[in-house]
């Protein structure tokens, strides 16, 4: 549950702060960017939980809220766990979100490790050469 909450918190503030107008009506996206500060603080606590998707969660909700501009003083602490838990998640998602801070915080992104293919020639993954299954699928 916690993780879940996390995430939404996260995906809450990306939602607000991914362009400048953000989505939805105007007071709306105020309102949560008002909140970003709060919800940087209620990350906090479960930067370094030992529970991966906690930790994945907590990382992705503080890393959201640093365009607020109160916040950016925070980069520089969560560029290794930006570069530590989201870009080696096995959640595609957390590994773009990482990707993405990095270059818009001006930190080089790569190598990002991807850790579903580490060691793994191309042959040895299945999926490596397309679809099994002839159309339709």
């Amino acid at each position: 549950m916690r993780a879940a909450l996390l995430q939404w918190l996260g995906d809450l503030a990306y939602d607000a702060t991914y362009d400048e107008d953000g989505p939805g009506e105007a007071d709306d996206v105020a309102a949560v960017r008002a909140i970003l500060p709060l919800i940087y603080e209620a990350a906090q606590p479960y930067l370094i939980d030992a529970n991966l998707p906690i930790r994945e969660a907590a990382v992705h909700a503080a890393a959201m809220t640093l365009v607020a501009p109160e916040l950016a003083i925070h980069i520089p602490k969560l560029v290794p766990l930006v570069r530590n838990t989201l870009s080696t998640s096995e959640y595609r998602v957390y590994r773009y979100l990482a990707k993405r801070c990095l270059v818009t915080w001006g930190v080089e992104p790569d190598p990002l490790p991807d850790p579903r293919i580490s060691g793994l020639e191309p042959m040895d993954r299945p999926w490596a050469g397309g679809y099994s299954d002839d159309p339709p699928f």
